[in-house]
């Protein structure tokens, strides 16, 4: 008796397209480029940006790259951002910044000198004060936030944030953000300096800020008046004191009520 072997066939994902090139699609102010081991240059809107380099915004600048598979890096000023070739790691060495990775690109990290940030899909800020503060908030999705060299993370879901000390030992829960008021007031989010973000992503984000209205209306989330952009106290693990939570603090200029 003959034996037969069907034949299955194996759907594997095609590899993920390294970031090596971006376009400048919006710079205002003072944004330079850094191209590898080249002299920087003043960035100009529609230049090609290619791994490995960084760009650095001033006082009260910022600039949008749009990658070659639709990923869109925003950031605000005063903030120093690179990308290597061969991979989809991107590192901010200060500021702040909006990533936004299309559903199906593959995914990418945002890495600072402490902490590491995977994202699949999804649209989060990122803002890191060296010294003083890292906060982490996503407006649509999930991601994972790990300390440098741990094997574990902590999810944040969409319309969470985690605000820690950079030298942190531990990292803490998620908080919840209100994103109707991030999204009005944040230039990073917004549609004052930038374009709108691509169809799909505002519907999840506006999916998010529905969410949380009928959790207001159900009463499961209660509004508070606080505002936290950096300042605060810390613990000895690096966790923000509860304190720092009954302060109404200065909004901050780069990213509105969030990062």
């Amino acid at each position: 008796m003959k034996t037969f072997i069907p034949l299955i066939a194996l759907l594997i994902p095609a590899a993920a397209e390294p970031l090596r090139t971006a376009n400048v699609t919006a710079a205002v102010n003072e944004v330079q480029v850094y191209p590898g081991s080249n002299a920087s240059h003043i960035a100009t809107v529609g230049e090609k940006v290619a791994a490995p380099s960084s760009v650095q915004t001033g006082r009260r600048s910022r600039t949008e790259l749009t990658f070659s598979d639709s990923t869109i890096t925003r950031l605000g000023q005063n903030s120093v951002f690179s990308f290597r070739e061969g991979g989809r790691n991107v590192e901010l060495k200060q500021g702040s910044v909006l990533l936004q990775v299309p559903k199906d690109a593959g995914g990418a990290t945002i890495r600072t000198a402490t902490v590491t940030a995977a994202i699949t899909g999804t649209t989060v800020m990122f803002e890191y004060n060296p010294g003083n503060w890292i906060k982490l908030l996503t407006l649509e999705g999930t991601q994972k936030l790990s300390i440098n060299g741990s094997k574990t993370s902590v999810a944040v879901p969409a319309g969470k944030m985690i605000i820690m000390h950079p030298n942190a030992t531990v990292i803490p829960e998620p908080v919840t953000i209100d994103i109707a008021k991030l999204v009005a007031t944040s230039p990073l989010a917004g549609q004052g300096t930038f374009g709108p973000l691509p169809p799909l992503a505002r519907e999840l984000i506006q999916q998010t800020i529905q969410d949380q209205l009928g959790a207001k209306r159900q009463g499961d989330l209660l509004p508070t008046n606080h505002i936290i952009s950096g300042a605060g106290t810390w613990n000895s693990q690096g966790i923000l004191d509860s304190a720092t939570y009954n302060q109404k603090l200065p909004r901050n200029p780069n990213t509105g009520n969030g990062p």
